[in-house]
């Protein structure tokens, strides 16, 4: 029940199709209006579109660093690369996060991961002009930040019975 509040705007816009070219505004577009309301995302805007991220980021495993255990028989450490990727989205007519785009890259596998979280965004109170919706393009910081890969824990083979008559 975390995130009940996701679903907030889905019935804002019915059965809406934002299919026709339109202007963008904002990012690598067009200038925004003075005048503009940004889209919202549910729940609260910013600070929970910054949590929803934070928390559905799976971390690729892209070592940076190792640094050899000084101990017999210890694991090394070893460092996760850190970065921010920056992907452009563009929020349509109808609320719903379309044309995601890395525009500041840190490596494939945390480009993609950044990308599979903006595809999976939940349906924004769209922007709007003048009272009518307009799409908006905004630029969305994804941190990459957990620095320690944890050691793996060792597998074991255990002894099964039913293996052996």
């Amino acid at each position: 029940a975390q995130y009940e509040y996701l679903s907030q705007f889905e019935e804002l816009y019915g059965d809406c199709i934002d299919d026709e070219e339109s202007t963008i505004y904002g990012g690598k577009f067009n200038k925004m209006p003075k005048d503009i309301r940004l889209p919202e995302f549910p729940g609260g805007g910013d600070i929970q579109f910054t949590r929803y991220v934070h928390d559905n980021i799976e971390y690729p495993d892209v070592v940076d660093s190792v640094i050899p255990s000084q101990v017999p028989g210890q694991e090394d450490i070893v460092y996760r690369a850190k970065g921010v990727v920056i992907v452009q989205i563009v929020i349509d007519r109808c609320g719903r996060a379309t044309r995601q785009e890395v525009v500041q890259s840190v490596n494939e596998a945390y480009d993609n991961e950044a990308l599979r979280i903006m595809q999976s965004l939940p349906v924004f109170r769209a922007a709007a002009s003048n009272g009518d919706r307009v799409k908006v393009a905004l630029l969305v910081p994804v941190h990459f930040t957990r620095n320690r890969l944890k050691p793996e824990k060792q597998e074991y083979d255990y002894y099964d019975s039913d293996d052996y008559y």
